[in-house]
């Protein structure tokens, strides 16, 4: 073992037992995960009251933290009195659930599109295109116009009443619906708020009494009233093990704030930082730390590789249909993929990421496939909980299609057409889809029924003409992994997506102009862009690959020189 990998060690230690309150910066690599699980392996077996509550953002996360502690035989160690679990669940089932009227069945869903509700006044808008914020600074809630999606703003941008009556009058919606006990996790969390400033003591003694510890995996990606939750928490004096990298907060359009983050932390009078990344080469290490905030030495590489190739720059021409040629004429991708392959890495331990799915050549295996295996890919999407919007609405284009040929057996074309020559708005349709899908179980061989029974017992619109089965999804998924290979096996997908994974090789696709400018001048702390670059690099372990427009090649390269990178620039 070297020194600095010893070095590495020793933090992940101090991590481990250091005392909370607790803050753990981590960088990529560090092996956050290890932490947590060994932190809750150190209670004692069969204690009572004394449990501690894991919390994620994702069910991928809490499921490997539960399976990991019954791998260790630790099995106590899942339930009561501890909790492992994602955010929301654990402020509906601690800060909110408890505390709600037992007048009415609460119902507790992602957004409003589960509830069929439009706001009308002079033409009829759902519930679900208005946006929720909240300030809980101020305790003001309010519905930014500028939040609005495309389609609802063309739709309202013909309307003759102003937006403060939309506004009212989506709330006013709003709160008849939560009068019937439907909330989204938006009014979980408000509420969550509202009741820790309202009745606290109701609130915190039976936490106090059941949790020694609370720790927060990923908090970069903590919205602003999460991070208020927390600090009412940690006050109040529970003891809080906050983890994460707010280099990696890429949730922006969640409310993810990093000087909510900054602000909230600097309170912890601990602060052990995790600097040893298990994954990346030091060329990579180096080249990551370029796009963060400060002028922070790069993170120590103690992965141990026999070899640290250089960062490959690849000048591309970029065109519509996710088209990305090398200036060899020869695509990209399989410009990197021969070059990784000459270092002993297949294309099978290739990742190829973007900024946006469409900048992305889709695999034919992702074009084609029955029905129900597309349905099925589409429900991954859905059940991930880290898809972003372009791929939310592919999901969704999916599912609205087969509920479409179900409900107009004879009718053909595109959703839009469909939703045209029927009368439907396209995106309250959409809305549904994604009901639809959510409710639906995960994909299994007799897959095909369940979905079937619930496009049966789904509401339908009035015109609906259903004929029997016609349109029902018959034979079994076929679900390939969430990354979907091509024939080579390069795998590809979306950084938000990617987030959390890692591969031997990584192409980062840079397609949008003043990309080498944005890098060279612009501050991480405030620009996303710079930071979901950041996601994307630190995913590759021994070899990266930056896709970079023909004309910002030599903007790059002067960066790269600037900071001493070693690169090579593949013509």
């Amino acid at each position: 073992m070297t020194g600095e990998q010893q070095a590495a060690q020793v933090q992940q230690e101090r991590a481990i037992t250091a005392l909370a309150p607790l803050y753990v910066p981590a960088c990529p690599g560090a092996g956050k995960t290890h932490v947590i699980v060994s932190r809750h392996f150190a209670l004692p077996s069969g204690t009572l009251r004394q449990g501690r509550a894991l919390i994620s953002f994702t069910r991928t996360a809490r499921d490997q933290m539960a399976e990991r502690c019954r791998a260790e035989g630790r099995p106590d160690l899942v339930g009561f009195p501890h909790f492992i679990g994602t955010m929301d669940a654990f402020i509906w089932d601690f800060l909110v659930c408890p505390y709600l009227a037992a007048d009415r069945a609460w119902q507790l869903s992602d957004s409003w599109s589960a509830v069929r509700a439009t706001v009308e006044l002079d033409r009829k808008v759902p519930l679900d295109a208005f946006v929720f914020t909240f300030d809980p600074s101020t305790g003001v809630e309010s519905i930014p116009e500028h939040a609005l999606d495309r389609s609802t703003q063309r739709m309202l941008s013909g309307s003759k009443k102003p937006w403060r009556h939309w506004e009212n009058e989506a709330k006013r919606v709003r709160n008849q619906l939560k009068t019937q006990g439907y909330l989204t996790c938006h009014e979980s969390r408000v509420l969550a708020w509202q009741h820790l400033q309202k009745r606290p003591d109701d609130v915190l003694v039976p936490l106090r009494s059941r949790f020694s510890e609370i720790v927060v995996d990923e908090a970069q990606d903590c919205s602003t009233t999460e991070i208020a939750i927390l600090d009412v928490l940690h006050t109040a004096g529970l003891k809080l093990t906050v983890v994460g990298d707010p280099d990696q907060m890429i949730y922006g359009w969640r409310d993810a704030d990093p000087q909510a983050l900054a602000d909230f932390t600097a309170k912890f009078d601990t602060t052990v930082q995790l600097t040893g990344n298990r994954r990346s080469t030091p060329t990579i290490c180096a080249l990551a730390a370029t796009l963060r905030t400060g002028a922070r030495p790069p993170d120590v590489s103690v992965a141990g590789h026999h070899d640290n190739p250089p960062v490959l720059i690849l000048p591309t021409a970029f065109s519509t249909g996710a088209k990305a040629l090398h200036t060899s004429g020869v695509p990209t991708a399989m410009v990197f993929c021969e070059h990784a392959n000459q270092i002993g890495i297949p294309a099978t331990s290739c990742l190829l990421t973007a900024r946006r799915r469409s900048t992305l050549p889709i695999p034919s295996s992702e074009r084609g496939g029955n029905p129900i295996t597309r349905l099925a890919r589409a429900h991954q999407v859905i059940a991930s909980g880290t898809a972003d919007a372009d791929k939310l609405d592919q999901a969704c284009r999916v599912a609205a299609s087969t509920l479409l040929a179900y409900w107009f057996p004879h009718s053909a074309g595109s959703v839009s057409t469909i939703c045209k020559a029927h009368d439907l708005y396209v995106g309250t349709l959409l809305r549904k889809s994604y009901a639809f899908l959510a409710a639906l179980p995960h994909p299994h061989p007799k897959w095909s029924s369940d979905v079937n029974a619930a496009m049966k017992n789904l509401p339908r619109p009035a015109s609906a003409a259903p004929e029997g089965t016609r349109g029902y999804l018959r034979g079994a998924p076929s679900v390939p992994r969430r990354h979907h290979p091509q024939e080579t096996g390069l795998r590809m997908d979306n950084v938000h997506q990617v987030k959390g994974d890692q591969a031997d090789a990584v192409l980062l696709m840079l397609p949008e102009p003043g990309t080498a400018t944005r890098w060279h001048r612009g501050d991480p702390a405030k620009d996303e862009e710079l930071r979901i670059m950041y996601v994307a690099v630190t995913r590759a372990r021994r070899l990266l690959g930056l896709a970079i427009r023909e004309d910002e090649t030599d903007q790059i390269t002067a960066l790269l020189t600037q900071f001493k990178i070693s690169h090579n620039v593949i013509s």
